[in-house]
Order: C-alpha cells, then structure tokens, then sequence
C-alpha cells in the first residue's frame, strides 16, 4: 500500500482513463493498493480517496459538492452499477420500503441521476449513502456520510475505485471461507446465507413491482 495524508487542498488527483476522466479535489487522503496475490507485477487493484472536511459544512454545501461529483460520472461514459441484491429502480423507489417509506435498503446505491430532496439527504445520510459505477472493467463507489454532535455536523466522502475482477474474486473467496468457517462450527452458514438471498430476491421483486407503479423504472443491471 502506497498513502498519501493531509494533502494540500489545492492539488487535484486525476483519475485519467478516456471518456472516464474524473477530477478530485479537496483532498485529505490517497490510498492505493496492491497484493503479489493477484500475479500481475503489483499493479494498483484499488485508489481510494477521502475527501477533506472542507468540503462540506453543511448539509446544502455537501449536496452540492456530491452532486458536482456524481455529475463527472454521469458527464462520462460511466454506467450505474447494481447488483443482483438489489433493486434496479430509479429514483425515489431506490431508498423506499415495502410501505413506501425511506429505509436503508441493504448497501444499496442510490439513484444518480435522482436529485433527492433537502429532507430526504439529511435523512438518508445520515444511514451512510452511496452511488456506484461501472466503466471499463473499473467499479467506482462513492460514499458519503455524516455525523451531527457537539462538534457541529461533520461529513465523510469517499471515493473508491476497484479492479472489479480482482474485488469480486476477493468477495467470493472471503464469503466461501466465511461460510466454510460457519458451517465447520455447526452454524448451518451456507445454508442460511442461501436462504437469505432467496427472501432478499423475493423482497426485491415486490420493490420493483412497487417502483413501477409509482411511475419509476426497471434498469437493466
């Protein structure tokens, strides 16, 4: 690992690939990442970057520091990235319930191109949030949450962009071990997570069909 603390706020770091040019800035942090596992001469497997607390002091200041963000990505050839445990909706229906009301639906991405509401970013923020893409074999996730206490509001913005190969093959082998582990110890794991996921689809399908019928949309995954 390579990590680079308290950047000078006025240097930009560049994420330079063609058509998925993304400029970040203020910076607090860089990190990138390698392993010699993956055989391939320690080529960089993750960047992350934390923004600077300058960035946003308040909740207006931080929805429109996001939104300049999401807009690069969305300005690029950048797709919406959603994974198979979640719904693939648009808009408000990305963050509602069964009952219609907002809820953290798992690690769901919200919506990029959905603006939410002042109410709603205060609320939903407040759970942590995050917007994912996928371009040219790169996973890019942003994440953005904020605490409120004796010290004023306080937001945390990440940026993380992933070899998605490499990071699904890491997520596979941790959850195959995991569930080995679970299953060694008589904890039924594997079966549990099995079930699970089934009751997750089954909850996603009543989620679309709801989205639907409110006027949003299907996207393809």
């Amino acid at each position: 690992s390579y990590e680079i603390m308290s950047m000078p706020l006025d240097i930009p770091v560049r994420y330079h690939r063609q058509g998925y040019e993304i400029t970040a800035l203020p910076l607090f942090a860089l990190a990138l990442y390698a392993d010699e596992e993956n055989a391939n001469g320690l080529a960089v497997e993750r960047i992350t970057l934390q923004f600077s607390k300058d960035a946003a002091r308040s909740h207006a200041s931080a929805q429109t520091f996001v939104g300049e963000l999401i807009s690069q990505f969305q300005n690029g050839k950048w797709k919406r990235y959603i994974s198979d445990l979640c719904p693939a909706v648009t808009g408000r229906s990305a963050f509602l319930n069964e009952a219609g009301e907002p809820e953290q639906i798992g690690n769901c991405p919200l919506d990029p191109a959905y603006r939410l509401s002042a109410d709603d970013w205060v609320r939903m923020i407040g759970m942590t949030q995050n917007y994912k893409w996928i371009g040219d074999g790169v996973l890019a996730t942003l994440t953005v949450r904020y605490s409120d206490d004796v010290r004023g509001i306080t937001y945390s913005i990440n940026l993380e962009f992933d070899d998605f190969a490499l990071k699904r093959r890491r997520d596979e082998s941790n959850l195959a071990r995991k569930l080995a582990e679970g299953d060694a110890e008589g904890r039924n794991s594997t079966a549990k997570d099995r079930e699970g996921k089934l009751e997750r689809k089954a909850r996603i399908k009543i989620l679309e069909e709801n989205a639907q019928r409110r006027g949003d949309t299907i996207v393809p995954r």
